[in-house]
């Protein structure tokens, strides 16, 4: 047992306004695969009853705040005092080889990389992480460095254990957070991943010039009647082939060894002819109807 002065009066928290209460009133927390495993996961710890208290201080909106970044979680939770603590998660960081790893991995797949720009966590993931000995999920608490500003000695306090039982629903919604809290940025991930993509290191891209905008003609109608010709259906050829496609740049996951600006002028180029004779056999056959 604690001594006296550090031993734990359970204290009922004031009412917080505006706080993140969890979607759900019973039940699982988290929807997804990966939301559900997190909790799962601290579940599985030998840390005593706090999680069940944070669990309902987590659905009662006693999180009034929270920030996941690379860094970590920062949060505020409401307590029993007027100003509410301050807790802090923080998860242990990936070394430059298990970044390094895990882009390759990631840059090998990618259908990997559309399910998570889609805010899906592929469930394949989790094993391929496993053999390369890059943690997903924590594996113990100690994985765990959490502080909480609360006079209670336990850790985690249910202050954190709230946190982290939020944490699941934002993760549901964003999976790439679990890649994020390990210091793995998301955009600057996803930019190494497409230059894998693009080529080996060294090698020379080739990039179309950007094609400036085309002027829509001032004379033409959408969807009416030609004033040359008096058909229904009139047809242009564009100017400049692919001219938005030429704007936009190569895509960074294009995995053909044609060159994808080349590859879709031709492709434009041919739909335009082909909707041109379209036209041309149209007309044709109304003039000679007539």
């Amino acid at each position: 047992m604690a001594p006296w002065h550090l031993r734990y009066i359970p204290t009922k928290p004031k009412a917080a306004k505006g706080g993140i209460k969890t979607q759900t009133k019973r039940g699982a927390l988290a929807k997804t695969w990966w939301g559900k495993h997190w909790i799962e996961t601290l579940e599985s710890f030998p840390v005593g009853s706090r999680l069940a208290r944070g669990k309902t201080y987590a659905r009662s909106g006693q999180v009034t705040d929270l920030a996941m970044t690379s860094k970590g979680v920062s949060a505020k939770v409401q307590g029993s005092r007027s100003k509410p603590y301050t807790v802090t998660i923080k998860l242990n960081p990936y070394s430059k080889i298990q970044l390094e790893t895990l882009t390759a991995k990631l840059s090998a797949k990618p259908l990997f990389i559309a399910q998570l720009l889609n805010n899906e966590m592929p469930e394949s993931i989790e094993q391929e992480c496993k053999t390369a000995k890059i943690p997903l999920f924590p594996e113990k608490y100690n994985d765990l460095q959490t502080t909480c500003s609360c006079p209670d000695y336990s850790n985690p306090c249910k202050h954190i254990a709230a946190v982290l039982y939020i944490m699941a629903e934002a993760l549901d919604r964003d999976p790439f957070l679990l890649f994020t809290l390990r210091g793995m940025e998301k955009d600057a991930s996803l930019k190494a991943i497409g230059n894998r993509l693009q080529g080996p290191r060294g090698k020379k891209e080739y990039h179309e010039p950007v094609a400036p905008p085309e002027p829509l003609p001032t004379n033409h109608t959408f969807w009416g009647t030609s004033p040359a010709t008096g058909h229904a259906i009139t047809h242009t050829l564009p100017k400049v082939p692919a001219s938005m496609i030429k704007r936009l740049g190569p895509i960074p996951f294009w995995r053909s060894t044609s060159n994808f600006i080349s590859s879709m002028e031709t492709a434009y180029t041919k739909a335009s002819l082909s909707a041109e004779n379209l036209i041309r056999n149209y007309q044709d056959e109304k003039e000679s109807t007539r």
